[in-house]
């Protein structure tokens, strides 16, 4: 299949989630949101195949540092998925992002503190408030 092809199969795939996020008619607006951000991500994939062609320079594998540090995430988010019945959304997410931000990010303290609370903070509104989803 051609790049153009992609494209505009993408295109299409996007004009189909946006008229399925404008026909439900569900109460809760989450219902929505879904497929309307895939709307946008096909549009912006769509956006990727549409671009005039580069010459690719095939990327690196991660060296060990690098593996390291995708293992510690896979096994961070695997802890973070089953603390969340017991702790809670709010306390596991906020321990879930204070371990990433110390451990992959080049943070002192107090930004670490920082980060942690305000992004915590924006998912349990976005889901609590905005989303209306029932948190654990």
């Amino acid at each position: 299949m051609t790049r153009l092809a992609c494209g505009a199969v993408l295109l299409t795939l996007a004009a189909l989630s946006l008229v399925e996020a404008l026909r439900l008619r569900d109460g809760w607006q989450g219902a929505k949101l879904m497929p309307a951000v895939l709307a946008v991500v096909f549009v912006a994939l769509a956006a990727g195949h549409l671009a005039p062609a580069t010459a690719a320079v095939a990327p690196e594998w991660p060296d060990a540092r690098g593996r390291r540090r995708v293992v510690a995430l896979l096994v961070v988010l695997t802890l973070y998925a089953a603390a969340l019945p017991y702790a809670g959304f709010l306390a596991a997410t906020a321990l879930f992002v204070l371990v990433l931000v110390r451990a992959l990010g080049d943070y002192a303290w107090p930004k670490t503190l920082a980060l942690t609370a305000a992004i915590a903070g924006a998912c349990h509104v976005v889901f609590k408030e905005w989303l209306g989803m029932p948190l654990p």
